[in-house]
Parts: C-alpha cells; sequence; structure tokens
C-alpha cells in the first residue's frame, strides 16, 4: 500500500519503516473458494482470529459476509479488537444502515469500506447504478459513527473518466480513505493509467493544500515505480530521493509475498489472485506454521525477490521500490506466477536503466 498523502506531502519526514508481518485477506463466503468443502463453523472462525493474533498479524480485511449471520460477524471482529489485529470489512455492494454499522463500530471494527465503481448515471446499467448508489448510501449512513470510511475505486477503461468526481465525492462524504486499485483491462493502456495517477496525485497535493486531508492510497507496488518517477518529475530532489528511498524500504523490503489469503473453508493461499494454489488449511495446522513453512518451494521461490522477479522487472530502475508488482495477477494473465505483472505501466524505455537491481532479500 502506498500513502499519497504521506509521501508527497510530508516528503521531508515520509514513512519508512518496513513491513512486517503480511495483511491477511479472508473471504468468509464464496461459492467458487468452497467448492464442495465445509465452511468454517463460527467457533473455527474464532480460533483462526486466535491463529492470526498469535502469529503477530496486525491487519485483517473480512470480506464475503453478505450471508454471514451479522451475530457471528460481531463476534468475529469484537475476538480480533480483543488482541490488537486491524479489522476492516469490506462491502461489495452490501448496503448496511446506521445501526448495522454502529453495532460493528461497538464491537470493534476499525473500518468498512465501500467499493465505487464508476458513477451513477442513466447511461450506466443500472446494477451499476444502484451498486453506486449502495455504497455511497453506506458513506452517508457511517457519518459520525467512530467508525473509519474507505472508498475503493477499481480503475477500468470505462470508469476512469470517473476517478476526479468520485474522489471529491469521497470528500463530501467525508470519507476518510480513497484508494485507487489497478485491475487488469486489455481497454486501458499504460498511458491512460499513468494520466489517472498522476491526476490522482496532483488532487492529492491540491487538497492538502486546502486543508482537506482525505487519505489517498494506492493499493499495491505496482505504482511504486511511476510514483517515484512522478516525485522525480515534479518535486524538489531531496524530497525526489526521500520518498524513493521510503518506497524501497516500505515495498522492496515488504513480505513476500505481501498479503496472504483464507478462503471460507480456512484454505490459506499466496496472495489474493492465488485461488487455484492452497497452501494448506488452518484446519489442520495453524497459520503460522503454514504461512513460514520452509519446504514450501513456492514460497521459498516467493520470499527471494530476486528469484521471483521476471527478467524485465530485474533491469528496471523501478525494480528496487516495486518489487516487480503483483506475482498473483502474474499468474492470472500469463498462467505463470513469474512473467511481468500485467498492469505495470511504468514507461518501459525510460525504466529500462540496463542495471541489475539487487535482491533486497540477500
Amino acid at each position: 500500500m502506498i500513502q499519497l498523502d504521506t509521501l508527497l506531502c510530508g516528503c521531508e519526514h515520509p514513512a519508512s519503516a518496513s513491513l512486517g508481518d503480511p495483511d491477511v485477506e479472508w473471504v468468509l463466503e464464496d461459492g467458487e473458494l468452497l467448492g464442495d468443502r465445509d465452511p468454517l463453523s463460527p467457533s473455527e472462525r474464532l480460533a483462526v482470529v486466535d491463529q492470526l493474533a498469535e502469529f503477530g498479524i496486525e491487519t485483517l480485511r473480512l470480506s464475503g459476509t453478505a450471508g454471514i449471520d451479522a451475530d457471528a460477524i460481531d463476534e468475529l471482529v469484537g475476538r480480533a479488537a480483543e488482541q490488537d489485529v486491524e479489522t476492516t470489512l469490506r462491502l461489495n455492494g452490501e448496503q448496511l444502515d446506521r445501526d448495522r454499522l454502529e453495532s460493528l463500530a461497538d464491537a470493534g471494527l476499525d473500518r468498512i469500506s465501500v467499493v465505487v465503481k464508476g458513477l451513477s448515471t442513466p447511461r450506466q446499467k443500472h446494477t451499476a447504478s444502484d451498486a453506486t448508489d449502495t455504497a455511497l448510501e453506506t458513506l452517508r449512513a457511517a457519518e459520525g459513527i467512530d467508525l473509519a470510511t474507505e472508498l475503493r475505486f477499481p480503475l477500468q477503461a470505462e470508469s476512469a473518466v470517473d476517478m476526479e468526481e468520485i474522489y471529491d465525492l469521497a470528500g463530501l462524504l467525508s470519507a476518510d480513505r480513497f484508494r485507487l486499485a489497478h485491475v487488469p483491462d486489455d481497454d486501458l493502456d499504460d498511458e491512460r493509467r499513468r494520466r489517472a495517477v498522476r491526476r490522482l496525485a496532483d488532487l492529492t497535493r491540491d487538497a492538502h493544500e486546502r486543508g482537506n486531508h482525505l487519505e489517498t492510497v494506492l493499493s499495491g507496488g505496482i505504482d511504486a515505480g511511476y510514483v517515484t518517477e512522478y516525485t522525480r518529475d515534479r518535486l524538489d530532489g531531496e524530497c525526489a530521493t526521500n520518498v524513493r528511498e521510503s518506497l524501497r524500504e516500505r515495498l522492496g523490503t515488504a513480505p513476500s509475498p505481501p498479503v496472504a489469503k483464507i478462503g471460507p473453508a480456512g484454505s490459506v493461499y499466496p496472495g489474493p489472485f492465488w485461488d487455484r494454489y492452497a497452501l494448506g488449511s488452518v484446519r489442520d495446522r495453524p497459520f503460522g506454521a503454514i504461512w513460514t513453512d520452509e519446504s514450501n518451494p513456492l514460497l521459498e521461490r516467493l520470499r527471494h525477490e530476486e528469484a521471483a522477479l521476471p527478467d524485465r522487472c530485474r533491469h528496471c530502475e523501478f525494480g528496487d521500490v516495486c518489487s516487480g508488482g503483483s506475482r498473483g495477477r502474474a499468474l492470472v494473465a500469463h498462467d505463470d506466477p513469474f512473467e511481468p505483472d500485467p498492469v505495470c505501466y511504468v514507461d518501459k524505455e525510460r525504466a529500462a536503466s540496463g542495471s541489475t537491481v539487487e535482491s533486497t532479500a540477500d
């Protein structure tokens, strides 16, 4: 995760501490992930929270909760809060009213996150329009509750032009965070991705100057190269150097993979896009034992950055700050996790410096 407002607006003292253990994304309900297996029971879910806390996980994202009993969600959130695990509930089309949000906040939930894939306009299909309205209504209901809020915006070709207005909506609805995420889209070329991130960086700096401190976040390390390029072109030399060093320390030395995923039946995956590659189940072994298994050849390679980087990334001047982006997206696009990330959007000619990136794992 790259926090643009901290990097671009406070670059004299940018956050530079390395990430520790991975974040965990936990999908509680998903038919495709579940298959013919039984979902974890409420008591098993609580035991998983204990496993995560014992291992030292600090950040947990819950999704796929629409069909789960509200009391069970509150109990799960409460168990995490008791053990100082910061928890976000990610909604994907569900609308929560004020009473439900207050109940979650009382249970100890730290953040509610909604997704907006485009503006609610007459030109959209009704389903897209309804989903946008649902997300915005949840943000309105959260206003005044002691609960942080996030608006997620997946960048896609048909909605890229809406980004600036959606960013403004996040501020008007008092959201605490705007998060832009890159998703594979063949209709969205590199220049349009660069243009979107460049505009978001400009909006972030403008908002900060006006005293509007909406937290602006880029979801993945794939943005680190372009953010480095942006600061070099737009900010003074010392600031650009500090930003690059901060990104290198936070992302170049991040745990590999930086996000673990748990499915509804307890399977553990190397990340959000790795649904075909379960490393084991929390029903058989604790999460920590699965994640640190030195006998797993896939995890072993992913932990050694240079071994996991595609050739193009090893010769890219930004390889040490982005660590090659997402190996999971590469798997989905190329059926090989060690190919380039399909949403890499740096200027390939400019980035090809010809010098080999040193592995941060050595």
